[in-house]
């Protein structure tokens, strides 16, 4: 299982600090930066536009977009723009889900929401916490999630990957790769503490 340091911060120079601690470890091969505009969550980061992930290549970035319809499209074509190479739109706040290849889903919403878009992801993410805010506990309601889109990936041959975010601790790991995530994005602070 490929562990993802997830970076949620509001201030640039901090987040700066965190990519050169990930980078001069050479533990892992990619970052996930969480944007949150203070709409989809009672919280708000920076823009992806304000982001400068160049000095910290060859890391692989992931920009997950916690955003309301209304900043999602402008959001991920600047995270593209930026260097971002894989963009994770929230499920819940599209009215054309269609148009991403990387999908959130909140562990709240039944998993035929996501049923139709299935066949061309790349990539799922389960979430594990209420989507917006760091430092929450493990919701053991996403195992089942990650248990039946491992499933549906068998059956129908689909490729997407499946990556857990939120609240994870090191015992769970084991338990998620079994049930089939191949990616778990853990809190910047606590994977450095591992």
């Amino acid at each position: 299982m490929e562990i993802i340091p997830a970076i949620l911060t509001d201030d640039p120079l901090e987040m700066d600090g965190w990519l050169r601690k990930v980078r001069d470890s050479r533990k892992f091969n990619r970052v996930q930066i969480d944007f949150i505009d203070g709409e989809y969550a009672k919280n708000i980061t920076f823009k992806p536009m304000e982001t400068d992930i160049i000095p910290f290549l060859p890391l692989k970035f992931d920009a997950h977009l916690m955003v309301t319809e209304n900043n999602i499209l402008e959001w991920s074509l600047m995270a593209r723009k930026f260097g971002f190479d894989r963009v994770i739109a929230q499920m819940e706040s599209l009215s054309h889900p269609e148009e991403y290849d990387c999908l959130g889903f909140d562990f709240h919403a039944p998993i035929e929401q996501i049923k139709p878009y299935l066949p061309n992801l790349k990539l799922v993410v389960v979430m594990a916490v209420e989507p917006g805010f760091g430092g929450q506990e493990f919701m053991s309601a996403a195992k089942d999630d990650v248990q039946k889109l491992a499933q549906l990936r068998d059956e129908h041959d689909y490729k997407y990957h499946i990556c857990v975010d939120g609240g994870i601790e090191k015992e769970h790991l084991e338990e998620l790769e079994k049930l089939g995530a191949d990616e778990a994005a853990v809190g910047v602070k606590r994977i450095l503490e591992w």
